[in-house]
C-alpha cells in the first residue's frame, strides 16, 4: 500500500491564517470523538469489546483530569449507519459523569459504519467547540477506516481534510488509532496535517503495526489510557506552540523546546510566533579532510577529500597547480629539486 497524495486544498487550508487569539488565561476545551461503528462493539482485544475498552480507558483519563479542562463528547455516526456524529455532552469542567452516562449503551453489531471526515467537519463549526478564549483540541479515537456502504476509494484521505478545516479554525487534532485494522496511512496523513505527529515517526507508514507511525497507535486497554494520558497532559498541565498563555504565568509560548532530526543527526527547535522553527541540528556541507562526515552520507572523508597533495595534467609541480595541506607531502615530487641542488653545491666546491 502506497501512500497517496492529498488534493492541493489540504496544503492551502492548513497553511491558512488562523483566528486571532485573545491574551487571556482560559481552560482547555477537549472535544473526544469517539468511533461508534459497530466493529467497536463486534470487536474484541483480550476477550473484552474495544467499546468497553474505550469507554473505561475514557473514564479513567478523565478521573485525573476532568478538573483541568472543559471535556466535551460526540459519538458517530449518529444515530446510525453513516450519519455524521453529533453533539453527546458540552464541553464543561468535571464531565466525567455526564461523558460515561452518555456512553452507557454501545454500538449495534452490525449496520453502523465509519463516517469520521464527516462528522470531522461537524466537530470544525460546533458552537461548543469553537466559541471559547482557552485552546481548542479534538481527540479522535477510531478503529477503522473511512468508510460508508458502498466503500467508495475516493473518501479514503477525507478526514485530512477535514482536519485542515480543523486546524484553519484554530482547532488542534490528535489521532487515536485503535487496534489492528484502522487505516494507518489515512490517520497519519492526519496527524501529520494537524501537526500532532508524533516525533521521528514515518510519513508514509502504512502498517498498524509499525512502531513509527505518525498518530497514537493502541492495541490493548493499558496502551490507549496512556494515549490518552499523554495527550491530555499536554493539553491541560504545559504550555504549547499555540499563542495562547496554557499554563497562566503571564507568558505565551515560553519555554517551549522540541527534538528534531535530520541526515546529520539530532538537535532541537523552539517554539516562535505560535509555530516551531530553529532546528539545532548539524547542517550537511561539503566534505573535508577533518575526520568527519561533513555531508551526512555515511561516509568519512570520502570524494577525494584527502587526495593527493599536488594535483596537475601530468601529477607534477607547473603553474596552475593546487596544494591540499590537508594530505600528507610526497617527497618524490622534489627529487628533481633536490638533485638540481646537489649539483649546484658539487660546482661551487670545484
Amino acid at each position: 500500500m502506497h501512500r497517496l497524495a492529498l488534493p492541493t486544498v489540504v496544503l492551502a487550508l492548513a497553511a491558512a491564517t488562523q483566528p486571532a487569539t485573545a491574551d487571556t488565561c482560559s481552560p482547555a476545551r477537549v472535544m473526544v470523538i469517539l468511533d461508534k461503528s459497530s466493529s467497536m462493539q463486534s470487536g474484541t482485544i483480550n476477550g473484552t469489546t474495544k467499546w468497553s475498552t474505550a469507554v473505561s480507558g475514557l473514564g479513567d483519563v478523565l478521573s485525573a483530569y476532568d478538573t483541568k479542562a472543559e471535556f466535551g463528547l460526540m459519538t458517530f455516526p449518529a444515530p446510525s449507519q453513516c450519519a455524521p456524529g453529533a453533539l453527546d455532552v458540552a464541553p464543561a469542567m468535571n464531565n466525567r459523569s455526564a461523558i460515561l452516562g452518555a456512553l452507557t449503551t454501545p454500538p449495534p453489531d452490525a449496520g453502523s459504519w465509519t463516517p469520521m471526515a464527516q462528522t470531522l467537519d461537524v466537530a470544525a463549526t460546533e458552537p461548543s467547540l469553537v466559541n471559547t478564549a482557552g485552546s481548542r483540541h479534538v481527540v479522535l479515537i477510531t478503529d477503522g477506516w473511512q468508510w460508508c456502504s458502498p466503500y467508495d476509494p475516493s473518501t479514503r484521505f477525507d478526514g485530512a481534510l477535514a482536519v485542515a478545516k480543523l486546524k484553519a479554525a484554530g482547532i488542534t487534532t490528535w489521532v487515536v488509532g485503535f487496534g489492528a485494522e484502522v487505516d494507518s496511512a489515512a490517520l497519519n496523513e492526519m496527524a501529520l496535517t494537524s501537526g500532532t505527529e508524533r516525533p521521528a515517526c514515518n510519513a508514509a507508514q502504512s502498517d498498524p503495526a509499525a512502531a513509527d507511525n505518525c498518530y497514537f497507535q493502541v492495541n490493548n486497554a493499558n496502551e490507549l489510557v496512556t494515549a490518552l494520558d499523554t495527550i491530555a497532559a499536554t493539553v491541560t498541565a504545559d504550555e504549547l506552540c499555540d499563542g495562547i498563555d496554557n499554563d497562566c504565568d503571564g507568558q505565551i509560548d515560553e519555554d517551549l523546546v522540541r527534538d528534531c532530526t535530520n541526515a546529520c543527526g539530532g538537535g532541537t527547535e523552539t517554539c516562535s510566533n505560535s509555530g516551531w522553527s530553529g532546528c539545532t541540528a548539524p547542517v550537511s556541507s561539503a566534505e573535508t579532510c577533518d575526520g568527519e562526515d561533513n555531508d551526512c552520507n555515511g561516509q568519512v572523508d570520502d570524494d577525494d577529500a584527502c587526495g593527493e597533495p599536488l594535483t596537475g595534467d601530468d601529477g607534477g609541480m607547473h603553474a596552475g597547480c593546487t596544494c591540499d595541506a590537508s594530505a600528507p607531502l610526497d617527497a618524490s615530487a622534489f627529487a628533481p629539486f633536490a638533485a638540481l641542488a646537489l649539483l649546484f653545491l658539487r660546482r661551487r666546491r670545484s
